[in-house]
């Protein structure tokens, strides 16, 4: 599959476009993200799985916990020439 086709199906749900815009600025552990959507942990987990395999997102353990951030700069700038702002 495209690769824009794989970015842009990952952006079409409103929890994922929620995680991205609250990590285009900074990292977050997964075990933020509900508190941020009204969603429960495994859902939250699914979509940060589909937003890394759309490669948007990178993943990193430190210790217990799993810091999701921008895949890279470049990633980074696409999603805000999008339009495309922090939102938490």
């Amino acid at each position: 599959m495209d690769r824009d086709v794989k970015i842009f199906k990952a952006l079409g749900d409103e929890t994922r476009l929620t995680i991205v815009r609250c990590l285009i600025e900074e990292e977050r552990c997964a075990c933020e993200f509900t508190k941020l959507a009204p969603k429960d942990q495994t859902t939250i987990s699914r979509h940060l799985k589909i937003l890394t395999e759309a490669g948007i997102l990178k993943s990193e353990k430190r210790g217990r916990n799993i810091i999701y951030s921008m895949k890279d700069r470049d990633m980074k700038r696409r999603l805000k020439s999008m339009g495309l702002r922090r939102c938490c």
